[in-house]
């Protein structure tokens, strides 16, 4: 990643603005009249060696005359200095004034977008990469003049090579937006990202990081959407499935939960071993996920008063949950138990009901409590 941008910034500092806009032109070849008062500060600042001298020079002169009719020709070399110093705030700061001078000037945007991304300013940064785009596509594609001099070929070749790689940055950035800013902001760099290069070389994964962007944000419901259309383009993920249907669980959408745990019971039969995964950690996982898939069907089954479809689901996950321990070990006992004693006819179920509500009075879990006056209910009930 590193040798690709270093190979782009060598492009773009490499060969002149031939893009620019008419706007922009007049701002790079000022006729400064060096006898008037400005002209002679604007000449003093040109004859300067040192840059930190020179734009000392500059800055004095927009604080002494802001009304010029050389403003944009400052703000441009101020932001040139600025950007070759890496001192970004500034330069962003000056780009920022400087846009409404030259606003279709590519190396004027190239610049100003380096300095928000380095200066992490996210919803600037979006909002200038999407603009830059068209402009780097026009400038790319822009055709050779009719009959043109060597000179004139050289030049329009400088262009294209520039906008290219002004095209390449703008990529490049969406995607560091999308990797590195705060995750509501990475799902905008993302979208701006598949809109304006659906064709690109960061689209890998990024469904996945999605998910993760909407995770992290708190956004439940668009996780489940960025789950779904993961899902989509890759049916075979089984952490999504079970979590979708957990999801679906807690709205109690119980169509989709038996839905997406039979995805998940059939997904976990015919899912190969992903590559680099042992045998042995591939069949513990497939155990894992089908007794998880079984423990939803049979929590949905419980909610709904459907004892016995209830109960065929959970006793498929006790060996499992039981390894597992915890809270959820604790509420399948407490259901299977209550189970029981709901199907118990003539007596039959009663040593399996003690026995479930004991486990359930036993282990920390939200039933805990309910469980031992259960189990206290069904002893006196001997």
């Amino acid at each position: 990643m590193r040798s690709l941008l270093t190979l782009m910034l060598a492009i773009l500092v490499g060969v002149s603005a031939a893009s620019a806009q008419e706007a922009a032109m007049e701002l790079r070849n000022v006729e400064i009249d060096a006898q008037s008062p400005e002209g002679s500060v604007l000449t003093q600042a040109g004859l300067a060696e040192d840059e930190g001298e020179r734009i000392g020079i500059l800055e004095g002169f927009r604080n002494d005359y802001p009304e010029s009719t050389y403003r944009g020709y400052v703000l441009m070399q101020l932001q040139g200095l600025y950007t070759r110093q890496q001192n970004w705030a500034r330069a962003a700061e000056i780009g920022k004034l400087l846009l409404p001078y030259a606003p279709e000037d590519l190396e004027v945007r190239h610049n100003h977008n380096q300095a928000l991304l380095n200066s992490q300013d996210w919803p600037a940064l979006l909002e200038a990469l999407i603009a830059t785009k068209p402009l780097a596509d026009r400038d790319a594609a822009a055709p050779l003049p009719e009959d043109p001099t060597e000179d004139e070929e050289i030049i329009h070749q400088s262009s294209v090579d520039y906008a290219a790689g002004v095209a390449q940055y703008t990529e490049w950035a969406l995607n560091v937006g999308g990797t590195q800013s705060p995750p509501m902001e990475r799902v905008k760099f993302m979208d701006a990202l598949v809109k304006l290069f659906p064709d690109g070389q960061y689209l890998d994964g990024i469904d996945d990081r999605y998910v993760v962007a909407y995770q992290q944000a708190g956004d439940a419901a668009g996780m489940t959407m960025a789950m779904e259309r993961a899902l989509a383009n890759n049916p075979g993920n089984e952490q999504y499935l079970f979590t979708l249907a957990q999801l679906a669980l807690t709205q109690k959408d119980y169509d989709t939960v038996n839905a997406r745990c039979e995805e998940l019971i059939k997904l976990m039969e015919e899912k190969p071993a992903p590559e680099g995964t042992s045998d042995e950690a591939w069949t513990a996982t497939k155990q894992k996920f089908t007794a998880l898939g079984h423990y939803l069907m049979g929590t949905a089954s419980f909610q709904q008063g459907s004892w016995r479809t209830a109960r065929r689901h959970l006793l498929q996950t006790v060996d499992e949950i039981k390894a597992e321990g915890g809270e959820r070990y604790g509420i399948l006992a407490y259901m299977l138990g209550f189970c029981y004693v709901k199907l118990d006819i003539a007596g039959d179920n009663i040593p399996q009901a003690t026995r479930w509500m004991g486990e359930a009075a036993r282990v920390p879990n939200p039933m805990q409590a309910q469980a031992a006056q259960t189990l206290e209910a069904i002893k006196a009930a001997e």
